[in-house]
């Protein structure tokens, strides 16, 4: 391995303090856009400074799991019949 001769030659690296793009409010969808981990790196992010520490880790690994689950998926009102799968959104639009 050869050693950079300046600094303009060091590759950058990531800093704690460098910002992230921060997911956007405004609804569900645009909480969305960047995907699943950015939404759950922005939730850790506002969540461990009101917790006064970090949250927990834990890394699960499995050989031939199988998962079976029973859920409706249904949502019948009066007049309509909408097929949806169960999640928060879904509960809260629907209480």
């Amino acid at each position: 391995m050869i050693a950079p001769i300046n600094s303009t030659d060091v590759p950058p690296t990531t800093c704690p303090t460098e910002t992230k793009l921060q997911p956007g409010l405004e609804s569900g969808q645009a909480l969305m856009a960047q995907g699943e981990a950015a939404f759950h790196d922005f939730v850790a992010q506002q969540l461990e400074p009101a917790l006064g520490h970090t949250l927990p880790q834990m890394e699960v690994r499995c050989k031939n799991l199988s998962v079976i689950a029973e859920v409706a998926m249904v949502q019948q009102t009066s007049t309509t019949t909408t097929f949806e799968l169960p999640s928060v959104y879904n509960t809260v639009k629907h209480a």
